[in-house]
């Protein structure tokens, strides 16, 4: 069961389905500076354990949480909230990179990974999950876009895109904001755990 879902127009997305481009910044900085996590685990919309579904396309639970131990270490304040608007929004910042030639390979994301882990003191798992890599390769590809000459041009293109998404989050793991990030969960005190992380 979905409680922040709102549909604008053709668009099914929380909030307006529009991400303005001041937004943009805030974005990108709120993943890479501020990347968050407390696993919780649920449903969506009929998705077992998953933390959101886009356009039919599950984010399980699992690879937030993964996500979160992976780079709790690399990164000040990972949340399960910024980890889950990264995933939700990885894809399609991803697209418009590669189709601007500043796409980001699984060897960047990696080397990324790699150089935060040494800064840090921090040993990475042999096997990073595939959820980190995604968030690996959207920071790199959010500040790519956010260095290019036509970076106001690329914020709209990611803000359309964005809003011609399907987005639904379990309420587990947050309120979908109307820049398709994700805010806290709304604390229910009858719910035993409600607001921990």
């Amino acid at each position: 069961m979905l409680t922040s879902r709102r549909t604008t127009g053709r668009t099914t997305v929380r909030g307006t389905g529009r991400v303005p481009a001041r937004t943009w910044s805030r974005t990108a900085l709120l993943a890479g500076g501020a990347l968050a996590a407390a696993a919780a685990l649920g449903a969506c919309s009929g998705t077992p354990g998953a933390a959101a579904v886009v356009d039919g396309r599950a984010i399980p639970a699992s690879d937030v949480r993964v996500a979160v131990e992976q780079l709790g270490g690399l990164f000040q304040g990972v949340s399960t909230q910024t980890v889950t608007s990264v995933l939700i929004q990885e894809p399609t910042i991803s697209a418009i990179a590669a189709e601007n030639g500043v796409g980001v390979s699984t060897a960047q994301a990696q080397d990324l990974l790699d150089s935060a882990s040494q800064a840090a003191g921090v040993t990475l798992p042999d096997d990073l999950a595939p959820s980190t890599l995604a968030v690996a390769r959207y920071v790199q590809a959010s500040g790519a876009l956010q260095d290019a000459p036509n970076a106001p041009e690329l914020a709209q293109q990611f803000s359309d895109r964005i809003a011609e998404l399907d987005i639904e989050v379990n309420p587990r793991f947050g309120t979908l904001l109307e820049d398709a990030n994700i805010d806290a969960p709304a604390v229910r005190p009858w719910v035993v755990g409600a607001g921990e992380s």
